[in-house]
Protein backbone atom coordinates (compact mmCIF):
# COMPACT_ATOMS: atom_id res chain seq x y z
CA UNK A 1 0.00 0.00 0.00
CA UNK A 2 1.08 3.35 -0.74
CA UNK A 3 1.85 6.05 1.69
CA UNK A 4 -0.70 8.75 1.90
CA UNK A 5 -0.50 12.50 3.09
CA UNK A 6 -4.06 10.95 4.79
CA UNK A 7 -2.19 7.72 6.56
CA UNK A 8 0.48 10.09 8.13
CA UNK A 9 2.08 10.86 11.60
CA UNK A 10 1.11 14.17 10.81
CA UNK A 11 -1.98 14.10 10.41
CA UNK A 12 -3.03 11.16 13.20
CA UNK A 13 -1.00 13.67 15.81
CA UNK A 14 -4.06 16.75 14.49
CA UNK A 15 -6.41 14.58 14.48
CA UNK A 16 -5.86 13.10 17.93
CA UNK A 17 -5.19 15.95 19.62
CA UNK A 18 -8.35 17.86 18.08
CA UNK A 19 -10.29 14.58 19.63
CA UNK A 20 -8.22 14.51 23.18
CA UNK A 21 -9.04 18.06 23.44
CA UNK A 22 -12.50 17.97 23.10
CA UNK A 23 -14.79 17.45 26.25
CA UNK A 24 -16.24 14.02 26.04
CA UNK A 25 -16.68 11.72 29.40
CA UNK A 26 -20.10 11.54 31.05
CA UNK A 27 -20.33 14.65 32.58
CA UNK A 28 -19.83 16.67 29.60
CA UNK A 29 -22.00 17.14 26.49
CA UNK A 30 -20.88 14.79 23.96
CA UNK A 31 -22.85 16.49 21.18
CA UNK A 32 -19.95 18.46 19.90
CA UNK A 33 -16.97 15.63 19.41
CA UNK A 34 -20.44 13.78 17.81
CA UNK A 35 -21.00 16.73 15.40
CA UNK A 36 -17.62 16.82 14.92
CA UNK A 37 -17.35 12.99 13.83
CA UNK A 38 -20.39 13.47 11.45
CA UNK A 39 -18.82 16.81 9.45
CA UNK A 40 -15.78 15.39 9.03
CA UNK A 41 -17.42 11.95 7.39
CA UNK A 42 -19.69 14.13 5.55
CA UNK A 43 -17.09 15.98 3.96
CA UNK A 44 -15.92 12.32 3.07
CA UNK A 45 -18.91 12.16 0.90
CA UNK A 46 -20.40 9.41 3.87
CA UNK A 47 -24.12 9.57 4.08
CA UNK A 48 -24.79 9.94 8.31
CA UNK A 49 -27.58 9.31 10.45
CA UNK A 50 -27.99 10.49 14.34
CA UNK A 51 -29.56 8.24 16.50
CA UNK A 52 -30.52 7.91 20.32
CA UNK A 53 -30.69 11.05 22.70
CA UNK A 54 -29.09 14.19 22.10
CA UNK A 55 -26.82 14.66 24.81
CA UNK A 56 -24.92 11.26 23.31
CA UNK A 57 -26.02 10.43 20.07
CA UNK A 58 -24.59 7.36 18.16
CA UNK A 59 -23.73 7.85 14.92
CA UNK A 60 -23.79 5.13 11.65
CA UNK A 61 -22.14 6.69 8.38
CA UNK A 62 -21.71 4.73 5.49
CA UNK A 63 -20.08 5.01 1.80
CA UNK A 64 -21.17 2.51 -0.68
CA UNK A 65 -23.10 -0.68 0.83
CA UNK A 66 -22.48 -3.82 2.33
CA UNK A 67 -18.44 -2.90 3.15
CA UNK A 68 -16.56 -3.10 6.29
CA UNK A 69 -18.17 -1.30 9.26
CA UNK A 70 -15.84 -0.04 11.91
CA UNK A 71 -17.10 0.68 15.19
CA UNK A 72 -15.36 3.16 17.77
CA UNK A 73 -16.88 4.82 20.82
CA UNK A 74 -15.72 8.67 21.22
CA UNK A 75 -16.88 8.96 24.77
CA UNK A 76 -14.24 8.32 27.37
CA UNK A 77 -14.09 8.12 31.41
CA UNK A 78 -13.11 11.75 33.23
CA UNK A 79 -9.78 13.28 33.25
CA UNK A 80 -9.22 12.69 36.94
CA UNK A 81 -6.30 14.15 38.80
CA UNK A 82 -2.56 14.15 39.35
CA UNK A 83 -1.51 14.16 35.80
CA UNK A 84 2.29 14.98 34.75
CA UNK A 85 1.31 15.41 31.01
CA UNK A 86 -0.56 18.15 29.49
CA UNK A 87 -3.94 17.11 27.14
CA UNK A 88 -2.60 16.18 23.92
CA UNK A 89 1.11 16.97 24.88
CA UNK A 90 3.53 15.02 22.30
CA UNK A 91 6.68 13.49 23.30
CA UNK A 92 8.42 11.71 20.90
CA UNK A 93 6.04 9.20 18.62
CA UNK A 94 3.49 9.60 21.58
CA UNK A 95 0.73 11.48 21.93
CA UNK A 96 -0.80 12.04 26.01
CA UNK A 97 -4.59 12.72 27.32
CA UNK A 98 -7.29 11.07 28.58
CA UNK A 99 -8.80 8.60 25.51
CA UNK A 100 -5.79 8.38 23.40
CA UNK A 101 -5.90 4.52 23.96
CA UNK A 102 -9.26 4.21 24.97
CA UNK A 103 -10.37 4.93 22.51
CA UNK A 104 -10.00 8.16 20.15
CA UNK A 105 -6.49 6.70 19.04
CA UNK A 106 -9.05 4.33 17.13
CA UNK A 107 -11.33 6.77 16.42
CA UNK A 108 -8.36 8.22 14.49
CA UNK A 109 -7.97 5.20 12.68
CA UNK A 110 -10.89 4.73 11.63
CA UNK A 111 -11.56 8.99 10.26
CA UNK A 112 -7.79 8.70 8.33
CA UNK A 113 -8.91 5.10 6.75
CA UNK A 114 -12.39 6.70 5.62
CA UNK A 115 -10.32 9.78 4.58
CA UNK A 116 -8.47 6.95 2.24
CA UNK A 117 -11.08 5.02 1.34
CA UNK A 118 -13.24 7.76 0.20
CA UNK A 119 -11.41 8.52 -2.95
CA UNK A 120 -12.22 4.85 -3.93
CA UNK A 121 -15.11 2.92 -4.81
CA UNK A 122 -14.25 0.33 -1.88
CA UNK A 123 -17.45 0.20 0.46
CA UNK A 124 -17.63 1.19 3.79
CA UNK A 125 -19.23 1.78 7.30
CA UNK A 126 -18.57 3.64 10.75
CA UNK A 127 -20.47 3.36 13.71
CA UNK A 128 -19.51 5.53 16.65
CA UNK A 129 -20.99 6.01 19.74
CA UNK A 130 -20.60 8.35 22.52
CA UNK A 131 -22.33 6.38 25.07
CA UNK A 132 -19.77 3.26 25.81
CA UNK A 133 -18.32 4.21 29.41
CA UNK A 134 -21.93 4.56 30.89
CA UNK A 135 -23.90 1.57 29.07
CA UNK A 136 -23.93 1.10 25.49
CA UNK A 137 -27.28 2.46 24.81
CA UNK A 138 -25.93 3.61 21.96
CA UNK A 139 -25.00 0.45 20.52
CA UNK A 140 -28.23 -1.17 21.76
CA UNK A 141 -29.62 1.64 19.07
CA UNK A 142 -26.96 0.84 16.42
CA UNK A 143 -27.02 -3.05 16.32
CA UNK A 144 -30.55 -2.89 15.18
CA UNK A 145 -29.88 -1.00 12.05
CA UNK A 146 -28.54 -2.27 8.31
CA UNK A 147 -25.34 -1.47 7.99
CA UNK A 148 -24.71 -3.75 11.09
CA UNK A 149 -26.10 -7.23 9.84
CA UNK A 150 -25.46 -6.59 6.38
CA UNK A 151 -21.19 -6.10 6.99
CA UNK A 152 -19.18 -8.47 5.71
CA UNK A 153 -17.26 -7.75 8.74
CA UNK A 154 -17.30 -6.07 11.42
CA UNK A 155 -13.90 -4.96 13.28
CA UNK A 156 -14.19 -3.63 16.83
CA UNK A 157 -11.11 -1.13 17.28
CA UNK A 158 -10.62 -1.07 20.69
CA UNK A 159 -7.24 -0.68 22.01
CA UNK A 160 -5.86 -4.25 21.61
CA UNK A 161 -2.08 -3.70 20.95
CA UNK A 162 -3.09 -4.48 16.80
CA UNK A 163 -3.74 -8.28 18.40
CA UNK A 164 -6.72 -9.79 17.89
CA UNK A 165 -9.16 -10.22 20.52
CA UNK A 166 -11.06 -13.08 20.30
CA UNK A 167 -12.39 -13.97 23.74
CA UNK A 168 -13.72 -11.21 26.23
CA UNK A 169 -14.60 -10.71 30.00
CA UNK A 170 -18.10 -10.48 30.85
CA UNK A 171 -19.29 -7.58 32.97
CA UNK A 172 -21.33 -7.18 36.02
CA UNK A 173 -22.11 -3.89 38.30
CA UNK A 174 -23.92 -4.04 41.57
CA UNK A 175 -25.13 -1.10 43.29
CA UNK A 176 -25.15 -1.71 47.38
CA UNK A 177 -27.00 0.29 49.85
CA UNK A 178 -27.08 0.31 53.53
CA UNK A 179 -29.80 2.20 55.38
CA UNK A 180 -29.71 3.57 59.15
CA UNK A 181 -30.54 5.80 61.73
CA UNK A 182 -29.63 9.41 62.18
CA UNK A 183 -28.60 10.73 65.34
CA UNK A 184 -26.47 13.51 67.05
CA UNK A 185 -22.75 11.94 66.64
CA UNK A 186 -22.32 12.22 70.53
CA UNK A 187 -25.60 10.15 71.29
CA UNK A 188 -24.72 7.01 69.33
CA UNK A 189 -26.96 5.08 71.12
CA UNK A 190 -29.71 7.19 69.55
CA UNK A 191 -28.99 6.22 65.77
CA UNK A 192 -27.94 3.21 63.37
CA UNK A 193 -24.75 3.76 61.47
CA UNK A 194 -25.03 2.89 57.62
CA UNK A 195 -21.47 3.21 57.16
CA UNK A 196 -21.03 0.34 59.57
CA UNK A 197 -22.84 -2.00 57.94
CA UNK A 198 -21.28 -0.87 54.93
CA UNK A 199 -17.60 -2.00 55.56
CA UNK A 200 -18.90 -4.98 57.11
CA UNK A 201 -20.55 -6.22 53.48
CA UNK A 202 -17.68 -4.91 52.02
CA UNK A 203 -15.35 -7.33 54.32
CA UNK A 204 -17.63 -10.04 52.87
CA UNK A 205 -16.33 -9.05 49.25
CA UNK A 206 -13.11 -8.60 50.51
CA UNK A 207 -11.54 -11.98 49.36
CA UNK A 208 -13.18 -11.96 46.27
CA UNK A 209 -11.11 -8.56 45.51
CA UNK A 210 -7.76 -10.58 46.09
CA UNK A 211 -7.43 -11.93 42.07
CA UNK A 212 -5.14 -8.59 41.22
CA UNK A 213 -4.14 -9.86 37.89
CA UNK A 214 -6.91 -9.53 36.11
CA UNK A 215 -6.53 -12.49 33.75
CA UNK A 216 -9.59 -13.55 31.57
CA UNK A 217 -9.52 -16.98 33.18
CA UNK A 218 -10.71 -15.33 37.07
CA UNK A 219 -13.43 -13.51 38.14
CA UNK A 220 -11.93 -9.92 39.46
CA UNK A 221 -14.33 -7.87 41.46
CA UNK A 222 -13.17 -4.13 42.60
CA UNK A 223 -15.01 -1.69 45.07
CA UNK A 224 -15.05 1.29 43.34
CA UNK A 225 -17.00 3.64 44.12
CA UNK A 226 -18.74 4.70 47.87
CA UNK A 227 -20.72 7.46 49.36
CA UNK A 228 -21.87 8.11 53.21
CA UNK A 229 -22.75 10.80 55.47
CA UNK A 230 -23.36 13.86 55.33
CA UNK A 231 -21.43 15.79 58.07
CA UNK A 232 -19.03 14.77 60.75
CA UNK A 233 -21.07 15.13 63.70
CA UNK A 234 -24.36 13.13 62.11
CA UNK A 235 -24.44 9.39 61.83
CA UNK A 236 -25.09 8.37 58.45
CA UNK A 237 -28.51 6.79 57.83
CA UNK A 238 -27.30 5.76 54.11
CA UNK A 239 -24.07 4.54 52.50
CA UNK A 240 -23.94 3.52 48.80
CA UNK A 241 -20.90 1.42 47.09
CA UNK A 242 -20.46 0.49 43.50
CA UNK A 243 -19.13 -2.94 42.45
CA UNK A 244 -17.65 -4.17 39.03
CA UNK A 245 -17.40 -7.48 38.43
CA UNK A 246 -15.68 -8.85 35.81
CA UNK A 247 -16.00 -12.39 34.96
CA UNK A 248 -13.94 -14.92 32.64
CA UNK A 249 -15.50 -16.44 29.25
CA UNK A 250 -16.79 -20.23 30.92
CA UNK A 251 -18.89 -17.88 33.58
CA UNK A 252 -21.95 -16.17 33.37
CA UNK A 253 -22.26 -13.28 35.37
CA UNK A 254 -25.18 -14.39 37.11
CA UNK A 255 -23.09 -16.68 38.32
CA UNK A 256 -21.03 -14.49 39.43
CA UNK A 257 -24.05 -12.54 41.24
CA UNK A 258 -24.59 -16.00 42.94
CA UNK A 259 -21.27 -15.82 44.08
CA UNK A 260 -21.79 -12.16 45.34
CA UNK A 261 -25.14 -12.78 47.16
CA UNK A 262 -23.76 -15.80 48.99
CA UNK A 263 -21.08 -13.60 50.45
CA UNK A 264 -23.56 -11.01 51.42
CA UNK A 265 -26.21 -13.13 53.01
CA UNK A 266 -27.45 -12.95 56.54
CA UNK A 267 -25.31 -8.59 56.09
CA UNK A 268 -28.59 -6.22 56.10
CA UNK A 269 -28.14 -4.78 52.55
CA UNK A 270 -29.68 -4.17 49.56
CA UNK A 271 -28.51 -5.45 45.97
CA UNK A 272 -29.15 -3.79 43.04
CA UNK A 273 -28.00 -4.45 39.20
CA UNK A 274 -26.60 -1.15 37.62
CA UNK A 275 -25.17 -3.51 34.23
CA UNK A 276 -24.23 -6.66 32.69
CA UNK A 277 -23.04 -7.73 29.66
CA UNK A 278 -22.24 -11.72 28.85
CA UNK A 279 -18.26 -12.76 27.73
CA UNK A 280 -17.74 -13.41 24.25
CA UNK A 281 -15.48 -16.45 22.43
CA UNK A 282 -15.00 -15.63 18.94
CA UNK A 283 -14.00 -19.01 16.83
CA UNK A 284 -10.04 -18.68 16.24
CA UNK A 285 -10.93 -19.71 12.10
CA UNK A 286 -13.90 -17.22 11.68
CA UNK A 287 -13.68 -15.55 8.09
CA UNK A 288 -12.98 -12.17 9.68
CA UNK A 289 -9.72 -13.43 12.16
CA UNK A 290 -8.00 -15.50 9.17
CA UNK A 291 -8.59 -12.72 6.83
CA UNK A 292 -7.10 -9.95 9.07
CA UNK A 293 -4.03 -12.49 9.80
CA UNK A 294 -3.49 -12.39 5.85
CA UNK A 295 -4.35 -8.58 5.69
CA UNK A 296 -2.30 -7.28 8.52
CA UNK A 297 0.71 -9.89 8.48
CA UNK A 298 2.38 -10.80 11.92
CA UNK A 299 -0.19 -10.19 14.36
CA UNK A 300 -1.47 -12.27 17.23
CA UNK A 301 -4.61 -13.35 18.64
CA UNK A 302 -4.96 -12.78 22.76
CA UNK A 303 -8.07 -11.98 25.44
CA UNK A 304 -9.62 -8.97 26.14
CA UNK A 305 -9.90 -8.52 29.86
CA UNK A 306 -12.61 -5.64 29.53
CA UNK A 307 -15.78 -5.19 27.76
CA UNK A 308 -16.65 -4.02 24.58
CA UNK A 309 -19.42 -2.89 21.93
CA UNK A 310 -19.38 -6.40 20.21
CA UNK A 311 -21.33 -7.48 22.85
CA UNK A 312 -24.10 -5.48 21.47
CA UNK A 313 -23.61 -6.63 17.73
CA UNK A 314 -22.59 -9.97 17.82
CA UNK A 315 -25.93 -11.82 18.06
CA UNK A 316 -26.57 -9.73 14.62
CA UNK A 317 -23.70 -9.95 13.14
CA UNK A 318 -21.23 -13.28 14.45
CA UNK A 319 -18.29 -12.29 11.60
CA UNK A 320 -16.92 -9.52 14.35
CA UNK A 321 -13.72 -9.05 16.24
CA UNK A 322 -11.84 -6.59 18.17
CA UNK A 323 -8.65 -5.24 17.07
CA UNK A 324 -7.33 -1.90 17.35
CA UNK A 325 -4.41 0.72 18.11
CA UNK A 326 -2.98 1.43 22.06
CA UNK A 327 -1.93 -0.38 24.96
CA UNK A 328 -5.33 -1.92 26.71
CA UNK A 329 -3.09 -1.14 30.24
CA UNK A 330 -3.48 2.41 29.63
CA UNK A 331 -7.01 2.69 29.28
CA UNK A 332 -8.48 5.03 32.28
CA UNK A 333 -5.23 5.73 33.67
CA UNK A 334 -3.42 8.72 34.47
CA UNK A 335 -1.07 9.88 31.93
CA UNK A 336 -2.66 7.71 29.35
CA UNK A 337 -0.91 7.55 26.33
CA UNK A 338 -0.45 5.58 22.46
CA UNK A 339 2.12 5.63 20.32
CA UNK A 340 1.06 8.01 16.71
CA UNK A 341 2.29 5.03 14.09
CA UNK A 342 0.09 2.03 15.93
CA UNK A 343 -2.57 4.72 14.78
CA UNK A 344 -1.23 5.04 11.28
CA UNK A 345 -0.66 1.18 11.47
CA UNK A 346 -4.20 0.50 12.06
CA UNK A 347 -5.25 2.74 9.89
CA UNK A 348 -3.39 0.83 7.20
CA UNK A 349 -4.96 -2.07 8.13
CA UNK A 350 -8.33 -1.18 7.91
CA UNK A 351 -7.71 0.17 4.49
CA UNK A 352 -6.05 -3.04 3.32
CA UNK A 353 -8.88 -5.29 5.24
CA UNK A 354 -11.41 -2.76 3.69
CA UNK A 355 -11.01 -3.21 -0.10
CA UNK A 356 -10.16 -7.48 0.70
CA UNK A 357 -13.89 -7.41 1.24
CA UNK A 358 -15.06 -5.70 -1.64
Amino acid sequence: MSASEKLSIKNAEELLRTLVLMPSSNVDDRRGIARFAVRNLENLGFKCRLLGPGESPAIIASKGSRGLLLSGHLDTVPIGDSWSKKQGEMEGGTLYGRGAADMKGGCVAILMAAAEISKSDVPLSVALTTDEETGMSGADLLAREPEISSAPAIVICEPTGLTIGLREKGLLQLGLTTSGRSAHAAMPQLGENAIHKMLSALARLEPLSRNREGTTERMTLNIDVIRGGTKVNIIPDACKAEIDVRTPPNMKPDEALGIVREKLSGIDCQLSLINRLDPISIPPDAKIVRLLKRTAGNVGTGDIAYATEMIKYRDHNGNIVAFGPGDPGQAHRIDERIDLDEVVRAARIYVALASNLS
